[in-house]
């Protein structure tokens, strides 16, 4: 065994290897001096990195010189072909980033070359230095008959393309858009920190454009032999990062900076990686070069398009939670114009015929032979992607490890999480959102969460109940409860801009100047329905969470083993919930099973089927679902009902008789159109509430009201928020009975507050749930911009009790009468 690791060892060729070593070194150390130099030149800092500078300068011109003696041997017209190809190429590919990374920009010219630095040349100049160098250097050889040391000295370095590939590499590094970005690492401490991180930064980026590099002429050679590879797959997939991933940012742009930026550093070189990563695991899996590139076309295609029109229509982009929507393919053709469903089926079926053409013409044949080979470059992407959700998984309050190059600079900067998923797709990547989405706890682990701190709550709690209910003398229980969630009602007339003919909502404001009203707090813009329709029946609020929660119905309630709801006072043949749409979506009917819901009246794939259901529009109409409510009133027995509405949903079509029109400088002729629409709807939703509460009022028993809208329509455009964007997150409430109570002063609440005011507002009893959530509601709620010690007390203990009922061990639901109405 000794003697055959002896005999391969001698039998590698070690001075090619060192060869390879010292042409890679050289190369290093001309980067680091083109960028090193660069930088300092660029902080002003020439001066103060004195003796750092002057190593870059000395190495840099050493090892130019030895560059050039290698360079010598690949002095042809070949050569110089491909890298006036390899630069040419450079110059599109980074120009068309450059014009990625302004997609927010409204004031970026495209057309502005000179302005924009397309026109590269400080490369260049490095490039042509070198290679005057090395004819200079061969002349001398020539001249004094050199030409054999020369030759022995070489003679195990073969020719190859490693000298051009490093010179595309120099000219990529002297990019005067790419130094910005390297010149972050910059340190503001000693040289003993800015070294390391600049020698770090530098040698990742040169290995990295090194690799790209060579595996783009590596996939051209393979073109060529008509033989797809490794290389010719890896170049496609990056090809794939940086076309896809400007179609999946174009989706969810915006105009305007965040924090000065257009889009934060790294989110470009994260998700055209994350684009990259999970298109070579297709080409590995599929094995065959021309299917795999047209399914995956059809794939980030199909994706693209996806996000674009979601976001356009609910000012949201594409979710991972979305993937529950492909069960209900009918009813998002309702939301999609048909002629983009027609020009896309077009699309891809003229791509599968290109590729049923193709596939046996043009590199047909296995990618990688050799299973094994395979399986090692899956296994190895398997290893990364598990590598990096660990990282995102084991985060602290939302902070990484503060070393993992680009992913630590995307994550643990600009702190703006609160601004929602809208937001960090444009400027952070959608890919980013992404993986919050799946790696990202659903809420932190609150500080000091115990068994015993929760039962400290639930005795706190408890004496609290007894507090509040000495003052009161109802239990709600005694009369009929009615939740109405109505689709995206939230008046025109506070968007600053919007003119309408009249009033839209005439008998809901004269509701709201009368009874207990204000406005609520959405968590959405443009969508967000089943998010609020949780908040509202549970107490448990969504602002707790982790900000890459989306879909709290289908994250998060499979995962609790109880749910507590203000329902639970009633019994549970007198639980009924009501839509008009099915029941499925969102997995509402799996939320009202857990809630012990008797029935669900819905479209579809409810309990019970919907009688007479009439659109208006696309959906079913408010007298419809008002009917629908009235038709299931019990008389003699007291019910719990949760209503969400459908009329109103995006998109918005009115064919009648339009009553009010509308008026807004800052909107297209199509954004006019379709706000017309909804404000006729809407103005209809206040004629049938009318009407609803007027039969109401005149059954013989107790009933009480809870009226609010989910969200804001997603049809304004964002400039109408630019001087109040909390505007975008404001919806109407009000709580009616058909009985004489008192006015309360709630302005502003969030949707998680509801039932502890409507206790309040029938004067009915409190469990110690809801005496916590009752001092949520007066010392911790969002009208609360700074909270005194009180709300900061009351504030944690909620935090504590929502993360033991959806993430943590259950201790509360071990306390009996925590959430029991007595």
């Amino acid at each position: 065994m000794i003697e055959k690791v002896k005999t391969a060892f001698w039998e590698i060729n070690w001075l090619k290897y060192l060869h390879k070593i010292l042409l890679s070194t050289f190369a290093f150390y001309i980067s680091l001096a083109i960028d090193g130099y660069s930088i300092l030149a660029e902080n002003n800092i020439l001066n103060s990195y004195s003796v750092v500078n002057h190593f870059f300068i000395i190495s840099g011109i050493l090892s130019i010189i030895g560059f050039s003696t290698y360079l010598i041997i690949d002095l042809n017209y070949k050569s110089f072909f491909n890298l006036f190809f390899g630069f040419i190429a450079y110059l599109i590919v980074s120009y068309f980033l450059l014009i990625t990374r302004n997609i927010n920009n409204s004031d970026f010219n495209v057309w502005k070359l000179t302005d924009n630095h397309f026109f590269e040349y400080r490369g260049l100049i490095v490039v042509v230095l070198i290679t005057i160098l090395s004819f200079i250097i061969k002349s001398i050889l020539d001249k004094f008959s050199l030409k054999d040391l020369y030759g022995a000295f070489f003679q195990e370095y073969y020719k190859s393309y490693s000298t051009i590939y490093f010179l595309i590499v120099f000219i990529i590094l002297s990019d005067s858009k790419l130094i910005p970005i390297i010149s972050k690492t910059v340190s503001d401490g000693k040289i003993a920190d800015f070294v390391p991180k600049l020698t770090l930064n530098i040698f990742l980026s040169f290995i990295t454009f090194y690799c790209i590099v060579r595996i783009v002429y590596k996939a051209i050679e393979a073109i060529r032999n008509n033989n797809p590879n490794f290389y010719l797959s890896a170049a496609t997939s990056l090809l794939f990062g940086v076309i896809f991933n400007y179609t999946l940012q174009y989706g969810v742009k915006t105009e305007g900076a965040l924090m000065d930026m257009f889009v934060f550093p790294g989110a470009t070189a994260y998700q055209i990686t994350f684009i990259f990563v999970f298109c070579i695991i297709g080409y590995l899996i599929i094995n065959r070069y021309v299917i795999t590139t047209f399914l995956e076309i059809v794939f980030w295609g199909v994706i693209s398009l996806v996000n674009y029109l979601k976001q356009k229509m609910r000012n949201e982009p594409l979710l991972v939670s979305d993937i529950s929507w492909l069960k209900e393919a009918k009813l998002l053709t309702k939301y999609i114009d048909g002629t983009i469903i027609i020009y896309a089926l077009i699309a891809i079926v003229f791509l599968i015929a290109t590729a049923v053409f193709l596939r046996k013409r043009f590199l047909s044949g296995k990618i990688i032979s050799k299973k094994r080979y395979r399986g090692i470059g899956i296994g190895i992407d398997i290893v990364a992607i598990t590598f990096f959700s660990m990282i995102m998984v084991n985060e602290s309050d939302g902070i990484i490890n503060n070393n993992i190059p680009i992913l630590s600079q995307l994550n643990n900067n600009y702190n703006v999480f609160w601004l929602g998923n809208s937001v960090h797709a444009t400027y952070r990547s959608l890919a980013y959102v992404w993986t919050k989405e799946l790696t990202f706890p659903v809420m932190e682990t609150p500080d000091g969460y115990s068994k015993e701190k929760i039962q400290k709550i639930a005795k706190r709690y408890q004496t609290e109940a007894e507090k509040i209910n000495a003052t009161r003398t109802e239990k709600i229980s005694d009369q009929t409860v009615i939740y109405i969630l109505s689709e995206s009602l939230a008046n025109p007339n506070r968007i600053p801009g919007i003119t309408t003919s009249e009033k839209v909502l005439p008998y809901i404001d004269e509701i709201i100047s009368n009874t207990t009203s204000g406005l609520m707090k959405s968590d959405g813009y443009g969508g967000g329905t089943a998010n609020m329709e949780y908040q509202t029946l549970t107490g448990l609020p969504m602002y707790n969470l982790s900000s890459s929660m989306t879909s709290l119905t289908t994250e998060i309630v499979p995962e609790m083993t109880y749910i507590p709801s203000i329902s639970d006072s009633f019994k549970k043949k007198n639980r009924i919930a009501i839509h008009l749409g099915d029941a499925q979506t969102y997995s509402r009917i799996n939320m009202y099973n857990k809630m012990n819901f008797d029935q669900f009246i819905a479209g579809q794939n409810g309990t019970m089927k919907a009688k007479n259901i009439v659109a208006l529009g696309h959906f079913p109409s408010d007298n419809s679902t008002y009917s629908t409510l009235l038709e299931n009133i019990n008389f003699s027995e007291n019910q719990f009902f949760s209503v969400i509405t459908y009329q109103n949903h995006v998109p918005w079509s009115y064919d009648y008789d339009k009553l009010i029109t509308v008026a807004a400088d800052k909107l297209s002729n199509e954004e006019i159109e379709q706000l017309t629409n909804y404000v006729n709807l809407l103005h209809q939703t206040d004629i049938d509430t009318k009407d609803l509460l007027d039969q109401l009022s005149n059954i013989d028993k107790k009933i009480v009201v809870v009226f609010y809208g989910d969200h804001l329509p997603g049809l304004y455009p964002q400039s109408l928020f630019d001087t109040n964007s909390q505007l975008q997150y404001k919806t109407d409430y009000f709580i009616w009975s058909n009985y004489q109570t008192k006015k309360m002063d709630y302005p502003y609440v969030n949707s998680s507050d509801f039932s502890a005011e409507l206790l309040e507002y029938t004067n009915s009893k409190v469990s110690p749930y809801y005496a916590l959530l009752t001092d949520v509601l007066k010392y911790s709620s969002v009208d609360k911009k700074i909270l005194d010690e009180k709300g900061k007390e009351v504030a944690d203990d909620l935090k504590l009790i929502e993360y033991d009922l959806s993430q943590g061990k259950g201790y509360i639901t071990n306390y009996n009468g925590f959430f029991e109405m007595n």
